[in-house]
């Protein structure tokens, strides 16, 4: 395996998430939803999206849940974005609950080289040619993270159009 130079950039600069909390109906239906969000969005198929983690707490009214979702899309032969959303809350048996939903997303590039003129062009290369490329994928992940935040505020109807 040879070494690599890796660059990584948060969506969602400065902050690295973004957050939705709702209380009222149904607060997991969102969970539900949240593949068929990033596969539509994202334009990817159903293998790029996981469900890393999905877990309920059944002893106690209300339940508590957690849920973990990535999608992950290969922009190029160097560069890939990830999409993640995160979900904890509560819902009762009457389906009242709450739900704290945090969304976040990387860019990530990764370049392999076998010696320190390699790594030199890489780094040369990826600055002064390829930074727009990056640039265009970044700006089109963060309308992607837009899109999906706009869907959940209209799945639970706090998002209204003027």
């Amino acid at each position: 395996m040879s070494p690599t130079v890796s660059v990584e950039d948060d969506i969602l600069q400065p902050s690295d998430s973004m957050k939705i909390d709702f209380k009222g109906k149904h607060p997991f239906a969102a969970c539900e939803k949240f593949p068929e969000y990033l596969r539509d969005i994202m334009k990817i198929s159903r293998k790029d999206v996981v469900e890393t983690d999905l877990r309920w707490d059944i002893t106690s009214d209300p339940r508590g849940f957690y849920g973990w979702w990535a999608g992950t899309r290969k922009e190029d032969r160097w560069t890939r974005t990830t999409i993640r959303i995160l979900a904890q809350g509560e819902q009762g048996t009457n389906f009242k609950g709450s739900i704290k939903i945090t969304i976040k997303g990387t860019i990530t590039t990764t370049y392999e080289y076998s010696n320190f003129i390699q790594k030199s062009f890489w780094w040369f290369f990826n600055h002064m040619f390829y930074y727009s490329n990056r640039r265009r994928y970044f700006e089109f992940a963060k309308d992607n993270i837009m899109e999906i935040r706009e869907k959940i505020l209209r799945q639970f109807q706090i998002y209204k159009e003027v």
